[in-house]
Parts: C-alpha cells; sequence; structure tokens
C-alpha cells in the first residue's frame, strides 16, 4: 500500500496503474489535505459467484425435479 496526493496521482497515474498490475503494490490510497479520500485496487477477474463466494469456472444449470433431492449430491459437497 502507497499513500500518494491527488496532485501525484493525477501526473503519475500510468505509474502507479503499472505497479497494481505487476503485484508491487496492492492498492494505492489517494490524499487530500493529508486525508484519505480514495482507494485505487486491482480488479480481481471473476468470472462468475454462485452463493456464498463460491467460485464457479464451469457452470452447468441444473433442475431441481423434487425437493426430496440430495442437495449436497448435487453441489458436489
Amino acid at each position: 500500500m502507497c499513500e500518494i496526493s491527488i496532485y501525484e496521482a493525477k501526473t503519475q497515474l500510468s505509474k502507479y496503474v503499472s505497479m497494481l498490475e505487476s503485484g508491487e503494490e496492492s492498492e494505492i490510497i489517494i490524499l487530500k489535505n493529508g486525508e484519505r479520500v480514495a482507494k485505487i485496487v486491482k480488479e480481481n477477474k471473476i468470472t462468475q459467484r454462485i452463493g456464498a463466494g463460491l467460485l464457479v469456472t464451469d457452470y452447468k444449470p441444473f433442475v431441481v425435479k423434487d425437493p426430496s433431492d440430495n442437495l449436497e449430491e448435487l453441489f458436489g459437497y
């Protein structure tokens, strides 16, 4: 994490974006008059989230035909 002024962010934005892309920095905090006003973070490219944060890359829809179906078996737990 690094903290920079708005002026520095404006004049050196491409430098800080490159630092995020390379992993050199995890987040950039922008300060205005010495106070934090914004945060820049690298975007995480997640294609799809299902349920409580379960990441699924090969999503195959299913139909529950009967409430007595074994949901644990359907979800692979």
